[in-house]
Parts: C-alpha cells; structure tokens; sequence
C-alpha cells in the first residue's frame, strides 16, 4: 500500500495546473497519474489560443485571471528558454444582424469585466487584417490583449516539473479504479494500491468511466476535432486568430508562417479529406492567398464536451474528498491557470469559491435524473 494526501488522474494541462498550484500552497504530498506521457492528449494538439471573449460572466472571469497568469508565464514558471506569449489579438466576423448583436452584447459584458474588447466595423477588420476578404462582413469583435502561446505541452510540462521539484510525483501508470474505504480513498493504478485522502479526476474523456462506477456520472460527450496545418508562407497576412462562425471556419497564421485550419461543422462521419475541403473552403474565402498553400498534415483530437460546453468543477455531490476538473470543451489551456488555482484552494483551505458553484455537477441534476442517471 502507498500514500499520498491528494491523487491527480490526468497528466494534461488541467491536472499539471492543479498540481503546480497545490506546490505553491505548500501541498504536502502529491501524486499525478498517467497513463502515457505528459500531455498525451487534447493537451498535446492543442495550437495554444489565449482569449477572453467569452459568452459568460464566469467564464470570463476565470479567462481574465487566467491571461495575468500568461502575462507573467516566464516569471511564474522560470523556464530555461522564456515562452513567447503573442498578443496577437482574437477576431469575431459577424455577417448577419443577429450575429453582430450576440457580439455587441457580449462586448458589452466583457468590457464590465474590465475585458478590453471591442466591437468593429469591416473597416477596423481591414486595418487589423488587410487582406482579409470582407465580401458578407459586416463587422465583429476584437481584442487585442488576447493572443497565442504556441508551446501548449512545454507550458504543462513546465507545471509539473515546478511541482515535482517542489514534492510532488510523477506516477505513469493507467488508473483502474477509484475506491471509497474507511474515510479514504484507494486508488488503483497498474499493480499499485495508493491510500489518498482526496483525489482529482482531470481526465478529460475518460474522467466520466472512472467515476461511473461510483454512481458519479458525468454528461461528457466525446467531439472529434481537427486541424490542418499547411505549408508556410512568408508574408504575415493574418496574425489574429479569425473565427467566423456562420461559416464554420476558425484558423490562424502562426509564427513561422503556417496557417492552421478549422472546419466547424465536422462529425464523427466527416473523413480527413471532407474536413480540408471544408475548413479551405472556408478559409479561402476569407484569406485568398490559403488557397495556393498545400496542407502538410492533418491532426486528430477530441473535445471533452458537456451538454452547455461549460466545465465541471469542484467537489462532486456527497463524496467528501472526490473532485473533478473535466468537460472543457476545448478551452482547457487558456482558462488552466485559474481552474488550477481555484480547484487547489477548494482541496487545501476549503475555500468554495462563488465560480464554482457555476461549474458544479449539480447543475445538471435534473437533465440526468430524467436519463435514470445518478449523481
């Protein structure tokens, strides 16, 4: 039998970031299980966008603090070599009435929250990207205090070495079952039996099987995402990332000149090529130039997604100890540093924050009770 105070299950961004915060708040003793390597999953693949246009107040707010996190990244986690966080700002294109007025009150909201966005007219869209196609534009939202850090798995690694070299431990072994026993919790990882006073489950797509078992279920869908990565280009012709939502693109030129590509609209059925000639479709309109770039590779992921593409969080209802972090919908890195944060201070000083109560479990009690689910 080993032990530890609190068990992390899932080497991703989310785990890696609560870990590292539970080392600042002088945590005694901290495992974090594996199964494959640090940031073998979503983490991994993830391009790194930074933004805080969010639809939500919570939301925002947890993006908010998570940017003064970014802001201070080479501070805060002294790497060898600084990381470049590129303020290169997020671009929203509406083209119908409707849209535009989701944007203008979304705007209105994040500027309350202290959040510098901004609505555009497709003039200001020709001077923040000039050779953005603007045919059916009729404006959007910008912010420029929003940006990109493109080294997602550098970052969580980072995270877990500070915590590591700080007490914690590194334990890559696959989770096979988590156990309530005598006012504690077992933990089965490989051929280890791990006695641990609280665990979190930051798991993402599997975070819903281990706590099954528990009669702790969670309404995370499995969203097959893409993207493609085209050859470079050396004119920079469009730094923000660009998401046009009403015609399913979302892509971004990186640094060293690549553009990578989203297509939206993909399903479990969309094959590799459906999903290029969709999000090049898309793009084209928008940036011409993409047209004469060959794509390079194609990588494959998935979002954990819950049914209002909100997080859980917190400590799951009547399991004393029993935490969750997972359903990110594909914002998991940007909004890490404060979940991370938040869910440390709930697991060492009991401390409930207000925004969690946004994330909780039960928030879905009435959806899953008429599936004869249990929570």
């Amino acid at each position: 039998m080993k032990t530890a105070d609190i068990a992390i299950v899932g080497g991703g961004i989310i785990g890696c970031s609560v870990a590292f915060h539970l080392a600042e708040l002088r945590a005694s003793s901290t495992v974090v299980f594996e199964r494959k390597h640090v940031a073998s999953g979503a983490t991994g693949i993830c391009p790194g966008g930074i933004r805080q246009q969010f639809e939500r107040e919570a939301e925002c707010i947890l993006a908010r603090r998570s940017m003064r996190f970014f802001e201070q990244v080479n501070d805060r986690l002294e790497p060898e070599m600084p990381y470049v966080f590129e303020r290169s700002g997020y671009l929203f294109l509406a083209e119908s009435a409707a849209m535009h007025e989701r944007f203008r009150k979304n705007v209105e909201l994040q500027n309350r929250l202290g959040i510098p966005s901004q609505l555009v007219g497709s003039e200001e869209i020709g001077e923040i990207v000039p050779k953005l196609g603007l045919d059916g534009i009729l404006g959007g939202s910008f912010c420029a205090e929003d940006g990109f850090l493109e080294d997602c798995d550098g970052v969580t690694h980072r995270m877990l070495r500070m915590a590591r070299d700080r007490g914690a431990s590194l334990v890559l072994q696959q989770v096979r079952e988590i156990r309530r026993a005598s006012g504690r919790w077992t933990v089965l990882a490989g051929d280890d039996i791990w006695e641990v006073a609280g665990v979190v489950v930051a798991a993402g797509m599997d975070s819903g099987d281990l706590l099954a078992p528990l009669e702790a279920r969670l309404p995370i869908a499995s969203e097959p995402r893409r993207l493609a990565y085209t050859e470079p280009m050396t004119d920079r012709v469009m730094p923000p990332l660009v998401v046009a939502l009403e015609r399913g693109f979302a892509g971004k030129q990186l640094t060293n000149g690549v553009f990578y590509v989203g297509w939206l609209g993909e399903t479990p059925e969309s094959d590799d090529l459906t999903f290029t000639e969709r999000a090049l479709t898309a793009g084209t309109s928008l940036v011409p130039a993409l047209a004469e770039l060959p794509v390079r590779r194609v990588v494959h992921g998935v979002y954990d997604s819950t049914p209002d593409h909100r997080p859980i969080l917190g400590m799951l209802p009547g399991k004393e100890g029993l935490f969750v972090a997972a359903g990110f919908s594909g914002h998991g890195f940007m909004l890490a540093p404060a979940i991370g944060e938040l869910m440390a201070r709930l697991i060492v000083h009991g401390e409930r924050d207000p925004l969690l109560e946004e994330f909780s479990l039960s928030r879905f009690t009435q959806t899953i009770a008429k599936e004869g689910l249990q929570i």
